[in-house]
């Protein structure tokens, strides 16, 4: 005898279709595994596709239904002043609309299981409905503002971030007190129960992780490939702006003198105007932008770069270099939350000297990277991998 399945509500800020940007690759992962043991609805508050499919995403994620409000305020002077006169973070007004709440309210109430994804949907949620919500934390939102304001230099906007910190962390706090339970990865959960000032058992573990298909394709063949670099990232992210920048001004030259032909590949959207005319003016720097499929790149390269200073939440990046045997080099934020060992798996630095001789170090010495390469690739066959995480999420929502 069949037995019906229970109705799962899962709320996102962004329709996670096409997966192509960490964020929505979990999300969308996470959806179509609940989705064989829920009947799962899903409400979005916008979509980076003007008019989506919905029935090819309803296929493609095995939903039984796809609602998406077009709900996204750019970010202005004037909106940042109109969500810190109503709102509790930016964030949060970005994404509201009345009709959005409403629909909200209604699901909810209806819902046997609700997932709240990303922190600036759950302003929408009545305070009666919130301890019935699992939500998914996908970063700590108000440690991404405060280490942001540590490298702002100008006073006027760093006493703007700092603002939005403090405002993110308070909401940030509350949601967590609220909810039945957060879903966070394991170095955010120690900043967000430090913050919200409860203790280990208002959390469940997650991972964010990437592309795991990439461990099915063969073993790199390092001795072809010259000196090409890659990297990949979304550049409308500022972690991921930041950390580009600082590698090309602070450490390309450093490496091209040291080997000339060495090439990096630059692939991701929304470089802004003044990233791209930094890149020009770097030799041997090609920025691909959108890149569908990443297979052929990543097959011809000699190492990855995730050079990020700041951030929170797992690193997808990190993840997809691992799992398609490329020769890491990467920050300490690059690898939060993972157990991942510099001179083991990867190699890790945090100052420009040391980060650019470590990929020098990649490029020049094969053997060595071959090494760290496969190491890597083992640890993350067996630690970190969906059906792991997904299995152990469903647990704890039964």
């Amino acid at each position: 005898m069949s037995t019906e399945k229970k109705s799962l509500l899962f709320i996102t800020t962004e329709l996670p279709y096409p997966a192509n940007s960490g964020g929505r690759i979990k999300s969308s992962r996470l959806i179509q595994f609940l989705s064989e043991y829920f009947d799962v609805r899903l409400v979005c508050a916008h979509s980076l596709e003007s008019k989506p499919d919905l029935g090819k995403i309803r296929e493609t994620l095995g939903v039984s239904s796809v609602q998406v409000f077009d709900t996204f305020k750019p970010r202005t002077p004037f909106n940042w002043f109109m969500a810190l006169m109503q709102f509790p973070s930016f964030g949060t007004f970005r994404v509201y609309s009345k009709k959005l709440e409403s629909m909200m309210k209604w699901g909810i109430d209806g819902a046997d299981v609700v997932i709240i994804d990303h922190l600036d949907m759950m302003e929408m949620i009545n305070q009666k409905q919130i301890g019935k919500v699992y939500y998914h934390s996908h970063n700590t939102e108000h440690k991404l503002w405060e280490d942001f304001a540590l490298l702002e230099a100008n006073p006027i906007k760093k006493w703007i971030i700092e603002l939005e910190a403090n405002r993110a962390k308070r909401f940030e706090s509350w949601v967590i007190r609220k909810s039945k339970k957060t879903f966070a990865a394991p170095n955010d959960i120690e900043n967000l129960k430090d913050a919200a000032g409860v203790d280990s058992d208002k959390f469940h573990l997650t991972y964010h992780l990437g592309d795991e298909s990439f461990l099915d394709q063969p073993d790199l063949a390092l001795e072809e490939n010259g000196h090409k670099i890659f990297y990949a990232g979304t550049l409308n992210w500022m972690p991921n702006k930041d950390g580009l920048i600082w590698f090309l001004e602070n450490c390309w030259g450093h490496i091209r003198s040291h080997v000339s032909d060495a090439e990096l590949n630059i692939c991701g959207s929304g470089a802004d105007s003044d990233l791209l005319r930094l890149i020009e003016t770097q030799t041997g720097v090609n920025y691909m932008g959108y890149v569908e499929d990443l297979k052929p790149l990543m097959a011809a390269s000699s190492a990855a770069i995730v050079p990020l200073r700041f951030g929170s939440g797992m690193k997808i990046k990190t993840f997809d270099a691992l799992y398609r045997g490329i020769p890491l080099i990467t920050t300490s934020v690059g690898v939060e939350g993972a157990a991942l060992e510099s001179g083991v798996h990867c190699l890790i630095a945090d100052d420009p000297s040391a980060f650019s001789n470590s990929v020098v170090e990649m490029l020049n010495d094969r053997t060595k990277a071959s090494g760290l390469a496969t190491a890597g690739r083992t640890l993350v066959r067996t630690s970190y991998t969906y059906p792991i995480i997904f299995k152990q999420m469903l647990t704890n929502l039964s």
